[in-house]
């Protein structure tokens, strides 16, 4: 039994831990929350958009006054609807387009007979001075619906319901799971899923979600253009199979040989809203702890961890805390980030319980930060680099078994 499902049911007692191969896996490292939201240098509009027609030149003017400010004070500026309980309570998924690129509306079109609802595209792209090399960061698809009293006559809405609306689906107890196109319910994995919910819930003492959605694709990139990203840089590391937990309760997995196991993510919107995180290392360190990493158990992501330190000796936890691994890929850096933030959440646990665990959440991100304050949090003598190295490694050896 995996030591945080053993801690799990030794906490809630009605916990039932399910033994299912490749239950767990890995958070996609990019968070929708991970940006700040910087909004578009300029807003150019795309050759062959024709703003001289009324709707085309009402939405144009819409989608310009929203990306002047893109955040959640569009429903109170008119520019966002609140027709539906899905805008109301979640709005804009597509926070991370906004990181200062210069944006070109290339869409305006209508989504079907009628004149009630328009699909608008956004381009967010930069160019060097000669213009010929071009970065991409994002194709954004966004929805305008006609309704009364809108400033432009007009207000935004988001992609999700509209695209996955055939989607199947399957509901138990607070988890809804929305299933693409030839991806198939797995009744055992719904729930160990749904059942893990509550039980993070009650180790962590905070409020259970009201309600979540987790939506399953055959890639990243599949659920990612559901919530109106067409296009994004993926993470190499993640080879298309990633997952996220965004704002709202929605959990992205791109992973069918996870499915519904994708618990890393759900361990991200139980705690994001309720667990106070001022650090990367507890944030995916706790998610691992919880529900392992890229397909593998916790004890397994130690054992990766292990063999990352073997194959560099001279590897400090500084270099780790700072993604600074020589001759290491993104997929090796990631692994070793993410099994190392949970051998540090599993040790305080056990020596100062949750109390221990709300201190390690807020500590300061910058790793000189946590490194002089790691050694009194894991209950090591002074601010010795080289104890704090000892410890790392050891205790790797310890929890994985690979010596």
């Amino acid at each position: 039994m995996p030591p945080m499902i053993a801690i799990l049911s030794r906490h809630v007692l009605r916990f039932r831990p399910l033994v299912i191969e490749g239950l767990v896996v890995a958070a996609f490292v990019v968070g929708a929350q991970a940006h700040a939201q910087v909004a578009p240098a300029t807003v150019s509009v795309s050759f062959g958009i024709d703003t001289t027609i009324t709707d085309v030149g009402d939405v144009v003017r819409l989608v310009r006054a929203y990306l002047a400010n893109p955040d959640s004070s569009a429903r109170s500026r008119g520019l966002w609807s609140t027709a539906t309980y899905f805008d109301r309570r979640v709005g804009d998924l597509t926070m991370e387009a906004y990181q200062g690129f210069p944006a070109t509306i290339v869409g305006v079109r209508s989504d079907g007979p009628g004149d009630s609802v328009y699909v608008v595209r956004v381009l967010y792209a930069s160019a060097d001075s000669t213009s010929r090399r071009i970065s991409t960061l994002a194709l954004q698809r966004l929805y305008a619906v006609r309704e009364s009293g809108a400033p432009f006559g007009f207000r935004l809405s988001g992609a999700l319901p509209r695209l996955t609306r055939e989607w199947e689906q399957r509901t138990k107890r607070r988890v809804t799971f929305w299933y693409a196109p030839g991806q198939h319910p797995n009744p055992a994995k719904i729930s160990h899923a749904s059942t893990f919910v509550d039980s993070v819930a009650t180790l962590f003492q905070v409020p259970p979600p009201k309600h979540l959605d987790m939506y399953l694709g055959r890639s990243f990139e599949e659920v990612q253009r559901a919530i109106g990203l067409d296009f994004f840089p993926e993470a190499s590391a993640d080879r298309g199979r990633g997952g996220r937990a965004l704002f709202g309760g929605i959990v992205l997995a791109g992973n069918p040989a996870i499915g519904e196991g994708y618990v890393h993510e759900l361990a991200h919107v139980i705690l994001g809203p309720t667990f106070p995180t001022r650090n990367r290392l507890f944030a995916e360190g706790v998610a691992t702890w919880l529900g392992g990493s890229r397909g593998r158990t916790p004890q397994e992501t130690y054992a990766r961890l292990r063999q990352i330190q073997a194959a560099h000796p001279a590897l400090t936890l500084r270099q780790v805390l700072n993604n600074d691994i020589p001759d290491a890929g993104a997929e090796e850096m990631t692994d070793a980030f993410y099994a190392t933030g949970a051998l540090v959440v599993d040790t305080v646990y056990w020596r100062a319980g949750i109390t221990g665990l709300r201190a390690l959440a807020l500590l300061n991100n910058d790793s000189k930060v946590l490194l002089a304050a790691l050694p009194a949090q894991l209950g090591l003598s002074g601010s010795d680099q080289c104890a704090l190295d000892h410890w790392w490694r050891s205790e790797a050896a310890r929890k994985s078994g690979v010596r």
